[in-house]
């Protein structure tokens, strides 16, 4: 393995306190379900910003190779890396892993990456000759190495943008409980991810891989799933602005808003064009994919050739289970990154 880059070695949760006390600022390790039904009851604040960081990454994932499984091939080696690092108490900033020349990835074991992403084992091995092909990744001796092409390919700088954003909104919400205590800029968050990052960017990886891979599952692809998510944000952004002109009423948990937005018809779909502009997949694919999701009675289309969420979907429990344990997960992110920055040695600046 080469030798790290100023790498520092520091033990995550060495001074959790035993007492929380408001007075000294010390906490205990937060309460994933306490984040979660605070969350919950305030569903409508963040989900606006929650479906850009989403939008953000997904259409940063598709433009890389026009291809969505190449892209969670490399997120799950980049992962693997992040997670080499934590094992051994190690992290690194922003600009200190995307400054490195390579990176060591140690080996690639295809049987546990299909077996993981449930992607077949030979697509795996296509995928991993074509990111060799392209000098993305390369072998020196027994080893395995990221080039530096990774610095362009999956350096994150919108979506760490838009997550701090989210998170700034997120920790407004906790504030207001009295064992969150004091809530944190954008400014804030963003530093502090730059100065953990692969600490951080390894949490977002815990939750948006297994978010990926149940979308893929559930919609055959992921092509299919942004597309259907597209029509989805067009539905919400009227739902939202009725919710504010109080013609219908605020939801007040996660399942309220997802039944909610689910049930309601706007007054205007979104076409082919504007999909293909919202999720970046080129117009023809578009349409290809419309196809099955009217066949599949996931969507329909009125007669201006406009795309609306089909009302009440044959399988509507199987995505209301899918919506509910996203926003579980989404709930541990939270809070890991919270613990992280309030009660972990690791400190902004």
């Amino acid at each position: 393995m080469s030798k790290p880059y100023n790498l520092k070695t520091i033990k995550i949760y060495n001074n959790l306190s035993k007492t929380p006390s408001l007075e000294n600022k010390e906490f205990e390790a937060f309460n994933t379900e306490a984040i979660h039904e605070t969350l919950s009851k305030n569903s409508n604040e963040t989900i606006s910003i929650w479906f850009k960081l989403q939008q953000t990454w997904c259409n940063n994932a598709y433009s890389t190779f026009k291809d969505y499984d190449t892209y969670l091939i490399l997120v799950f080696l980049v992962n693997q890396i992040f997670q080499k690092y934590a094992d051994r108490f190690q992290y690194l900033s922003y600009e200190e892993f995307y400054s490195k020349k390579e990176l060591n990835i140690e080996k690639i074991n295809l049987s546990e990456i299909s077996k993981y992403l449930n992607i077949p084992k030979e697509t795996i091995r296509r995928k991993v000759n074509f990111l060799q092909d392209q000098n993305i990744i390369f072998r020196k001796g027994k080893s395995i190495f990221f080039s530096n092409a990774i610095n362009q390919l999956q350096r994150p700088a919108n979506s760490k943008s838009v997550m701090a954003i989210f998170l700034e909104k997120t920790s407004k919400i906790l504030a207001k409980e009295s064992w969150f205590g004091r809530s944190y800029n954008k400014e804030e968050i963003e530093a502090f991810i730059d100065k953990y990052f692969t600490i951080c960017w390894q949490h977002w990886f815990r939750l948006q891989i297994p978010y990926l891979i149940r979308h893929r599952e559930f919609f055959g692809d992921l092509e299919v799933w942004n597309i259907w998510g597209s029509i989805g944000i067009a539905q919400f952004i009227d739902y939202s602005r009725k919710v504010k002109d109080r013609v219908i009423e605020d939801p007040r948990t996660y399942a309220d808003l997802y039944l909610d937005l689910l049930r309601h018809v706007p007054k205007n779909g979104i076409n082919a064009s504007s999909i293909s502009e919202i999720s970046k997949i080129p117009r023809a694919t578009v349409i290809r994919k419309l196809k099955y999701l009217l066949k599949q009675k996931l969507v329909v289309k009125n007669k201006k050739l406009e795309y609306m969420l089909l009302p009440s979907p044959k399988n509507i429990k199987s995505f209301e289970l899918n919506y509910m344990q996203n926003q579980k997960n989404k709930s541990v992110f939270v809070s890991t990154i919270f613990d992280l920055m309030k009660n972990s040695s690791f400190k902004i600046v």
